[in-house]
């Protein structure tokens, strides 16, 4: 015969299961809390399509390493579109509100092949691109009034080979592992700022640039190449440097400034590269197109 319980006793059996099931309860919340954020929810199957919300401007954030991202812009679409092109992504639900984010997960960020995805972003809208880590971007026949790239803390390769872009203003914040930039001229931008690069570098500003750009490199801590297209008048300042230029080729016309061949006989150069703060070696080069 199973005894009863005192009143006392009783009630401490009823607080141990009240307190035991706040807890199951709270782990469920978190559970839930986790998943309602989608940090450790599935991941997204190869060919899924996921819409941001509607708007001139899409933010978008992805985490992981040897990434591989396409960017491409569509005249008939009002809302920006993810395509996941490889297995691993999940939602991340920790970016800050009106920013979509994806992250790998563990096992395949330990993977060296390509983690793929393609950007369908709308015509003349803007972009904002947070990677955290690193690998390719490459700009398929975009059109955009704005690319930003934000928050790159690996290396980064910007490949523009294709042309048929034009992209009013292209910003990269920083790339803390190296930069490396392949035609980037043939985006056709108006205006190029970039913020900050520690490592190697190789900016090739050739391609089928027909307009006036200004560019800016604010600080560069680290040795690499500065390509400007021999097709057309170049100016490259460098205003302060710890290190030295190499400018075969170009003409030094005093305080650090250069002129490719062309430049030498127009009044107003079409391209302009200010470098503001340089640590190591500027490789100064013309590419001919």
């Amino acid at each position: 015969m199973i005894p009863v319980a005192s009143g006392g006793r009783r009630r401490r059996i009823i607080v141990a299961v009240a307190v035991g099931s706040l807890i199951v309860a709270g782990s469920v919340a978190v559970g839930v809390l986790a998943s309602g954020g989608l940090v450790f929810g599935p991941s997204y199957a190869p060919g899924t399509s996921i819409e941001l919300p509607g708007g001139p401007t899409s933010s978008i954030s992805v985490t992981g390493d040897h990434l591989e991202i396409v960017l491409e812009t569509s005249a008939g679409a009002d809302t920006a579109t993810i395509v996941v092109g490889s297995d691993g992504f999940r939602r991340d639900g920790r970016r800050s509100a009106g920013t979509v984010g994806l992250r790998l997960d563990t096992a395949s960020a330990l993977q060296t092949q390509p983690r793929k995805l393609t950007l369908v972003i709308p015509e003349r809208g803007t972009l904002i691109l947070t990677i955290v880590g690193g690998g390719q971007l490459v700009m398929d026949q975009v059109w955009l009034k704005e690319l930003r790239v934000t928050g790159v803390s690996s290396s980064l390769e910007l490949d523009a080979s294709k042309p048929g872009s034009r992209v009013d203003l292209v910003q990269i914040e920083s790339a803390m592992g190296g930069l490396s930039a392949v035609r980037l001229g043939n985006l056709n931008m108006a205006e190029l700022v970039i913020g900050n690069i520690t490592g190697r570098y190789d900016l090739d500003l050739s391609g089928s640039l027909n307009r006036q750009c200004e560019a800016m490199l604010k600080s560069v801590v680290g040795s690499g190449t500065l390509s400007v297209p021999g097709s057309m008048g170049a100016q490259v300042v460098v205003k302060n440097i710890v290190g030295s230029v190499l400018s075969t080729g170009f003409i030094d016309t005093g305080g650090r400034s250069y002129l490719n061949r062309l430049a030498q006989a127009q009044v107003s150069p079409q391209l302009v590269v200010n470098v503001e703060s340089a640590i190591g070696q500027i490789q100064l080069m013309e590419v001919r197109q």
